[in-house]
């Protein structure tokens, strides 16, 4: 069996980061999510770097690939490569994605994955409007499936509307979208690790698809 590694990417709301997390979950993998480690950054420094980053994320500019790739390899050189990692919210840029794809081709004994979730403009627009987010832990929550939710399971903080979910802010990351990362898909899509999902649909339907790939591409068939 190869050991996984693999992205989630596509337009905001469009379930990548619930895919990753039952991904990780079933494989037992580690999971890396950008956007949740440039958040504790800029949460537990007061530098000049935190709130550049903390301000960029609120405007949904995108971070510089330096940055990222400091945060992905901080904690990849951690941890036992043979358990395999999940990247939610990345590769985004082309660089990033000629970075990963060269790293885990240059390692070997793994398969490399990148899924991208499809989904309509109108309903990322939809689904950022009823996000909620607990500051403390990072936990997201749909008023589609918890209408009357207004504090975290968790940790009971307030949940409130991330900035980035703002309707101007998630347009602008549409157009960021179809601008940035689409060549990185399409050069994804040329080495054979571009997997396109639907993600319309329920969540145990999706990851299903995701899955069904996933088995048919780790295990060695002699």
């Amino acid at each position: 069996m190869k050991t996984i590694y693999a992205g989630f990417i596509g337009k905001g709301n469009c379930g990548k980061g619930t895919q990753a997390k039952l991904l990780a979950e079933k494989y037992n993998l580690k999971m890396i999510s950008t956007g949740n480690l440039l958040r504790e950054w800029a949460l537990d420094d007061n530098s000049f770097w935190a709130k550049k980053i903390n301000n960029d994320l609120d405007q949904g500019i995108i971070i510089p690939t330096a940055l990222v790739f400091y945060l992905w390899f901080s904690r990849l050189l951690k941890f036992d490569i043979n358990q395999g990692v999940v990247f939610e919210g990345s590769p985004r840029l082309l660089i990033e994605g000629q970075a990963m794809e060269e790293i885990f081709t240059w390692m070997g004994n793994n398969k490399f994955f990148v899924f991208n979730l499809n989904i309509p403009d109108q309903e990322s627009l939809y689904r950022s409007s009823i996000r909620r987010y607990c500051p403390k832990c990072h936990k997201t929550y749909s008023l589609d499936f918890d209408p009357n939710i207004t504090h975290c399971k968790d940790d009971n903080t307030e949940l409130v509307i991330r900035e980035d979910d703002k309707p101007e802010i998630v347009q602008k990351r549409i157009e960021e979208f179809n601008e940035l990362v689409v060549p990185t898909i399409e050069f994804l899509r040329s080495r054979g690790v571009l997997y396109d999902i639907n993600g319309v649909g329920t969540v145990e339907e999706i990851f299903k698809n995701i899955d069904k790939i996933i088995q048919e591409n780790i295990y060695d068939h002699n």
